[in-house]
């Protein structure tokens, strides 16, 4: 599974032999982790290929030849994190757009039939059904994180109130 500091060297200088070394050599560790969060083996496969297309892309970031284990499998973590992630949405995107209408405006009502503004609706929909970040939220609408979060909270308030009537 590891290889040496020399081969490491050399595959964070760019030596093909090396790259195709420090390939095989962690196949096996990386597909554990990969496998930890993906249960599908094609999927595997797809994240496997990601996580080497990105090291190679960003190996001049590795900055010793002892760090590149822990870089390995930070990556191959993170990286099926993300897509388990990525997928989730998805499938919660197909869900969305089997059960009710076109537009995303028609959607949100669907979901939050409350008296809440256009704005609510999208910040509590990107939020609780679309699984998206903070920043995200705020990239989309525009507006400043905390200013999301005070409208998410004062929505939620809302939502809380139409169950008490």
């Amino acid at each position: 599974m590891n290889v040496s500091v020399k081969t490491a060297e050399l595959f964070l200088l760019g030596e093909e032999e090396a790259t195709s070394v420090v390939y095989k050599s962690y196949r096996a560790l990386l597909y554990f982790i990969i496998a930890t969060y993906v249960k599908q083996k094609e999927d595997c496969d797809d994240v496997y290929q990601n996580v080497f297309l990105k090291v190679l892309s960003k190996r001049k970031e590795v900055t010793s030849p002892s760090a590149l284990h822990y870089y390995l499998c930070e990556i191959a973590k993170n990286e099926a994190i993300d897509y388990v992630k990525k997928r989730s949405h998805e499938q919660r995107c197909e869900i969305i757009e089997e059960i009710c209408p076109d537009n995303e405006e028609s959607q949100l009502d669907y979901f939050l039939p409350y008296d809440l503004t256009k704005e609510e609706k999208k910040i509590v929909g990107y939020r609780l059904t679309f699984g998206l970040s903070w920043k995200e939220v705020s990239n989309l609408l525009n507006i400043p994180v905390p200013t999301a979060k005070f409208r998410y909270v004062q929505a939620i308030k809302k939502i809380k109130g139409a169950y008490k009537r």
